[in-house]
């Protein structure tokens, strides 16, 4: 038996072996890292909930909170590291402030303030967001309607249209194709049951037409009352859309679209008021952007491309009005651009008052000269 155990020399020659494969071996964990009690328990227990404890001020521990939220999703292991290292930096600063670091103090302090002012900036553009949103959001009646069909009555069009009309629509038009082919598929099936009886008929002969078949006689209205009933239910909801569609209008539906649409004019009538004062909207600048069509773009001289961009503006004085006639553009007011040199009746007075500023600019003038000369 001694001549079977492994000698010294074999012995050692295994735990050199065992000694270089043993760095070789497997030492990650086959589940993931933020699964581990050894990573979870640390982080939520000595980091997280050191830094909320030792962290004094509102903003600083809002921050903290911000923080773990936005990285709790983390599946790298290096960024995940990085992060843990941060922590426990901002923690052992967070220690020292508490321990008397006036330092640490003050650049807390300081942190806690640009803190406060970035929360203030996030709740007004909150708000801002909210209040554009809920306009963005507003329903808008146009003043006209959605025309009665077999799936709906008449509708006002209303922007952005509730989701719901469209669905109601597109439910009741599947839903009448769905009718249609039910009528189809029980009309069949009555016009076989009658054939059915005729064929039964024809085959047991006529000494047979008192007694009681399987389709003839009574036996086919049994077969048909059922297909009948249901018939009746599908024709009904047919009839109720052509009554839909034939529906006449409501007055109320029709005052509401009248007054939709003098809220449209007197709108349209501000907007035009404003950008004769010079105030553009969002959709005046956006078309005086626009250019002409590629066909007719690539036709023109630069020349032309320039007196086609001033005539986009919503102004009819002075240069603009000169172009858009020169265009043949016809100008709401065309005697307008006329008068920015004056009225007639009022040229005498313009011209007086003209030498009278000019007699004060010249005067003003040798005053400065003279001031400036020793």
């Amino acid at each position: 038996m001694q001549d079977l155990q492994p000698s010294a020399t074999s012995l050692e020659h295994r735990a050199q072996i065992a000694k270089l494969i043993l760095p070789l071996r497997r030492v990650t964990p086959r589940v993931p890292f933020w699964k581990l009690a050894a990573h979870r328990i640390p982080t939520l227990w000595t980091l997280y909930r050191g830094l909320l404890r030792h962290a004094e001020r509102e903003n600083v521990r809002d921050r903290v909170r911000v923080l773990f939220r936005e990285s709790r999703h983390t599946t790298s292991l290096v960024q995940a590291t990085k992060q843990l290292r941060q922590g426990h930096k901002w923690l052992d600063a967070f220690k020292s402030a508490n321990a008397g670091d006036m330092n640490v103090q003050a650049i807390l302090d300081r942190y806690d303030r640009i803190l406060a002012v970035r929360r203030e900036e996030e709740i007004w553009k909150e708000r801002i967001h909210q209040v554009f949103a809920s306009v963005r959001t507003r329903r808008i009646h146009k003043g006209s309607f959605v025309r009665q069909s077999l799936y709906n009555k008449l509708l006002p069009r209303i922007i952005p249209q509730p989701e719901h009309i469209g669905g109601m629509i597109r439910r009741r038009r599947k839903a009448r194709e769905r009718r249609l082919g039910v009528k189809d598929e029980l009309r069949g099936w009555m016009d076989d049951l009658k054939r059915e009886c005729k064929f039964e008929l024809a085959a047991v002969g006529r000494e047979h037409y008192g007694r009681e078949g399987e389709y003839y006689g009574n036996a086919l209205g049994e077969w048909l009352q059922p297909l009948r009933d249901k018939l009746k239910i599908t024709n009904d909801a047919l009839l109720r859309d052509i009554k839909r569609f034939q529906e006449p209008y409501s007055p109320e539906m029709l005052d509401a679209a009248r007054r939709a649409r003098k809220r449209k004019v007197a709108n349209k009538t501000r907007k035009k008021e404003r950008e004769a004062r010079g105030l553009y909207s969002e959709s005046t600048i956006k078309r005086m952007q626009q250019g002409p069509p590629a066909h007719i773009l690539a036709k023109m001289t630069p020349e032309q491309r320039k007196l086609y961009r001033i005539a986009l503006g919503p102004s009819e004085g002075g240069y603009t009005a000169a172009v858009k006639l020169k265009l043949g553009m016809k100008l709401r007011k065309p005697d307008l651009w006329k008068l920015e040199s004056g009225r007639v009746e009022n040229l005498a007075m313009l011209e007086l008052k003209e030498n009278d500023i000019m007699a004060e600019n010249e005067r003003r003038q040798r005053s400065d000269t003279s001031e400036i000369v020793p």
